[in-house]
C-alpha cells in the first residue's frame, strides 16, 4: 500500500457493470414463482423488482449491482457486473482502483539485478531504456563492465561481461561511465586513468541490442586522451544521437582543486568534430574552485554545462551555467545564483510543449537547511526562473535523487536516507533509508519493500530513473550489508500514472 507525506483523498468514480432486472409493463398477473429456485441474487424467490448491490462498492464497483446470467442474477458478483475496468488482481497502472480494495494501482514490484563486489559509486552505474526492456551496465575494479538486459518489468534476462581498458581500484572512484542511445543503438562510454602514466582517456563501446559488445577494438574506441591523470568528468550525447560531448575538470597543483572546465565533441568513430578548449574558469576568487558539474545536450544541437564554484564553507559559492552551440562556442550570458548547503543537482529537458530549446530547460535541486532537505525546480533558467518546491524530507534525513523528463511530465525519484546509531562495525554500513518517487501534480509515495528501512552503504547512495511504457517507471538502488557482506543492484518498477 503506498505511504504518502499527506493525506491524501480518493476520488472513486461510479461504474455500473451490468443490468438490473426491469418491470414487465405486460405482467398484470399475480406474481409468481416461476421455477427459478437457485436465484441467489433474489432472496425474495424471484420478485426482487431491482437488482442487489454488489459485494465490492470502492473504485470501479462503486455503485455495481448484480447482472443477469440466462435471466439469473449472479450470485456473487463477477467482472459482468463490475464492468470492463474490473480486475480480481489489479495489474493496470491508471490511477484507478481496479480491484476495488481501496487502493488505486498495484504495489511497487522489486526485484535483485545483480549482486556486485563493490559498493559502486553512481559514476559507475548507468541505465538506458531500449526496445522492450531497459539496459543496465555496472562497473567492477577488476576491469570488466556487467551489462544486463532487462524486460518491461525489469525482470533480467541476460548479463555480458563487457571487457575494458584496464581499470584499477585508484582509477575505479574517480572514472565516468554513462549508456549513451546513439543513432547507431546502444553504447556504453566510460573513462579511464589507466593504460598510459599520465593520461585519462573516454572510451566508447557500441552494444547490440542486447547489450553485447559490437566487433571493434577491446576496450573501444578512444574518444578523448587528456595529458592529465585521475580527471573528474561527464558525458552527454547530442539530440540527434551522432556526437558526444565530453567534459571534464582540469586538474592542477592548485591546493583547492580544478580551476579549469574542459570539453569536446567527437563523431561516432572518435573523429574530433570540436578540439579540446576551455568551457569555464574559476573566477570568484583566487582560492575558489569547480565542484560538482553536470552536461545536457539541447534539442537545437548544442550543449548546456553547469557546475558550481566552490569557494569554502563559510563562504557560500556560485550554481553557474553556460550554453553552447554545436562547436562548443558560448551562446548569451551565464546564469549563475547562490547555491544552497549541499546542493546535488541534475538538467533535464522538459520538453517542446515548454517551450524553445532554451526555455525548456530546467535543474532540479537538492539543498539542506539543517533540519530538511528539500527538492526544488528551477525553469526559465536564462530567464530569471526562480526555484519551485517539489518535496520536503522528515526531520535530519537527507536525499540522494534522480529526475527525468518524460512524456508525462518531470518525475523524479529519490532515498531519504539517515545514519543509525553506530552498530560497533564498519561505519560505511550504518546508513538507513526509503525510497520515494513524485509524479507530476502528486505526492510524494513511499515505495519502500517491507516496513523497515532499506540498509545502504555511505559512498553507495543514489538512484537511476527510467521511464517505461503504460505509465510505468522503473528505477534502481544500491543495498549493502556488511554482515553477510553483500551489495545489490536492486530494480523498483512502480506506477506513475
Amino acid at each position: 500500500m503506498r505511504r504518502t507525506w499527506a493525506v491524501v483523498s480518493l476520488v472513486g468514480g461510479l461504474m455500473l457493470g451490468g443490468c438490473g432486472a426491469s418491470n414487465s409493463p405486460q405482467d398484470a398477473g399475480p406474481l409468481v414463482d416461476a421455477g427459478t429456485s437457485g436465484d441467489a441474487g433474489s432472496p425474495d424467490d424471484g420478485q426482487t423488482a431491482e437488482a442487489l448491490p454488489c459485494e465490492r462498492t470502492l473504485g470501479v464497483c462503486a455503485g455495481a449491482r448484480r447482472a443477469q446470467v440466462d435471466g439469473v442474477y449472479e450470485p456473487v458478483c463477477t467482472a459482468l457486473s463490475y464492468g470492463a475496468a474490473y480486475e480480481a488482481q489489479e495489474t493496470r497502472c491508471d490511477g484507478v482502483d481496479n480491484d476495488c480494495d481501496g487502493v488505486t494501482d498495484p504495489p511497487a514490484r522489486w526485484s535483485k539485478v545483480a549482486s556486485l563486489t563493490e559498493a559502486s559509486t553512481r559514476a559507475n552505474v548507468s541505465s538506458l531504456r531500449v526496445a522492450d526492456g531497459v539496459l543496465v551496465a555496472a562497473f567492477s575494479s577488476a576491469g570488466v563492465a556487467r551489462v544486463t538486459r532487462m524486460d518491461e518489468a525489469l525482470a533480467p534476462l541476460e548479463t555480458t561481461e563487457v571487457p575494458v581498458a584496464v581499470v584499477t581500484p585508484e582509477s575505479f572512484s574517480t572514472m565516468r561511465s554513462q549508456l549513451l542511445a546513439t543513432s547507431r543503438g546502444p553504447a556504453l562510454y566510460y573513462s579511464s586513468s589507466d593504460g598510459l602514466p599520465d593520461n585519462t582517456r573516454g572510451f566508447l563501446i557500441p552494444l547490440d541490442a542486447q547489450g553485447r559488445p559490437k566487433p571493434g577494438p577491446q576496450g573501444g574506441m578512444v574518444l578523448f586522451d587528456h595529458p592529465t591523470r585521475l580527471v573528474s568528468s561527464d558525458v552527454a550525447l547530442s539530440a540527434d544521437g551522432s556526437r558526444v560531448f565530453m567534459a571534464w575538470k582540469e586538474a592542477s597543483n592548485h591546493s583547492w582543486g580544478a580551476r579549469e572546465l574542459r570539453g569536446t565533441v567527437t563523431d561516432l568513430d572518435g573523429q574530433t568534430v570540436s578540439g579540446a578548449r576551455v568551457l569555464m574558469r574559476a573566477q570568484l576568487s583566487e582560492e575558489s574552485w569547480l565542484g560538482h558539474m553536470d552536461v545536457l545536450a539541447l534539442r537545437d544541437g548544442g550543449f548546456l554545462v553547469m557546475v558550481i564554484e566552490e569557494v569554502g564553507p563559510l563562504d557560500g559559492g556560485q550554481l553557474r551555467l553556460q550554453r553552447f552551440d554545436s562547436d562548443l562556442q558560448p551562446l548569451g550570458a551565464e546564469r549563475s545564483f547562490p547555491p544552497g548547503s549541499g546542493t546535488q543537482t541534475a538538467l533535464v529537458d522538459l520538453g517542446a510543449a515548454a517551450g524553445g530549446p532554451d526555455a525548456s530547460v530546467a535543474v532540479v535541486v537538492r539543498e539542506l537547511d539543517g533540519v530538511h532537505a528539500t527538492l526544488s525546480m528551477v525553469k526559465n533558467l536564462f530567464a530569471g526562473g526562480a526555484p519551485e518546491l517539489l518535496a520536503t524530507t522528515t526531520s535530519k534525513e537527507i536525499t540522494w535523487f534522480d529526475a527525468t523528463a518524460t512524456s508525462r511530465g518531470l518525475q523524479v525519484a529519490w532515498l531519504s536516507v539517515y545514519r543509525q546509531p553506530p552498530s560497533g562495525g564498519d561505519d560505511l554500513f550504518d546508513w538507513r533509508g526509503h525510497f520515494w518517487s513524485q509524479s507530476p501534480g502528486g505526492a510524494p509515495t513511499n515505495w519502500t519493500p517491507s516496513p523497515g528501512p532499506l540498509p545502504l552503504h555511505r559512498f553507495a547512495q543514489w538512484v537511476l530513473l527510467e521511464e517505461l511504457s503504460e505509465s510505468w517507471m522503473g528505477a534502481f538502488v544500491m543495498t549493502s550489508t556488511q554482515d553477510p557482506a553483500a551489495h545489490e543492484l536492486q530494480a523498483v518498477r512502480y506506477c506513475a500514472p
